[in-house]
Order: C-alpha cells, then sequence, then structure tokens
C-alpha cells in the first residue's frame, strides 16, 4: 500500500469508507501526505490516452475507478473492442472461496491442484496428510 500510495497518492479521510479493516484505515492515515507522481513522468513516451485509462483504471477507490465496460469503451481500447468477441457473464462471479481458512496442508492440497492442472506429467506426488508428499499411482 505504501508503494501504490507513493504512486497515485495517499487517499483522503473520506475515501477511506470502502476499508473495512480499522487496522487497514491507521495504516493509510499514517501514509506521507505527498501528492502523486503524474504518470506523464513515469511513463513519458505513453500516448495521452493510455494516461488517462491508467488513471482511471488505477484509482484505489472502487466507486471512483472505471468498471469493465468504460474500460472497453475508452478511446484507447477503441482498436481492441469487439462486443462480438466479448461475452457477458449469466451470473455475477462467486467468490465465497475467499471465506475458506486456509491451514497449511489446505493450501498445500489447492497449489498441488493448480499446478497439476497445467502440468501432471511434472509432478508426480501429491500432498499427503502427513505435510509431506506421498508417491501419486498413474
Amino acid at each position: 500500500m505504501t508503494i501504490i500510495c507513493d504512486k497515485l497518492g495517499k487517499l483522503p479521510e473520506q475515501d477511506l469508507d470502502f476499508v473495512t479493516s480499522e487496522k487497514a484505515k491507521r495504516f493509510m492515515r499514517k501514509l506521507s501526505n505527498k501528492g502523486p507522481t503524474p504518470l506523464k513522468a513515469q511513463f513519458p513516451n505513453a500516448p495521452s490516452d493510455a494516461l488517462d485509462l491508467m488513471k482511471r483504471l488505477l484509482q484505489i477507490h472502487p466507486r471512483h475507478r472505471m468498471n469493465v465496460n468504460e474500460a472497453l469503451s475508452h478511446k484507447f481500447l477503441t482498436q481492441l473492442h469487439n462486443e462480438d468477441d466479448e461475452p457477458i457473464a449469466e451470473e455475477p462471479f462467486d467468490y465465497s472461496f475467499e471465506n475458506e481458512k486456509l491451514h497449511r496442508l489446505r493450501l498445500q492440497e489447492l497449489i498441488w491442484r493448480e499446478a497439476g492442472h497445467f502440468r501432471p506429467s511434472c509432478l508426480p506426488v501429491a500432498p499427503s496428510r502427513g505435510g509431506g508428499f506421498r508417491r501419486e499411482e498413474p
């Protein structure tokens, strides 16, 4: 958060309303009050349309941030925007998986499954209940 606020500027007190953790709010209040580094200074060769899109997408406060449809309609993305190739989800994405309390073994299992999904031949072992790894039979 320190690096983000260093680049984008510290949020004013009234914009901390979306932060649910009091500890996080206290941390953010203690950050330096220096202003944001202009994107033009950070990316001197970027086109102005790209800088505008970046500025609008990098808003820390979710209500001030550009949404997907606005971003796709932005002038910088005009050449890439194709409504026929941009499907709309039939239902909102379910983030309930983020509520799972992860202990070490469960985290190992999830990492194992994810890695095995992409490269099953490279992972001949699976995590065991004892915290180590066991050879998995083909």
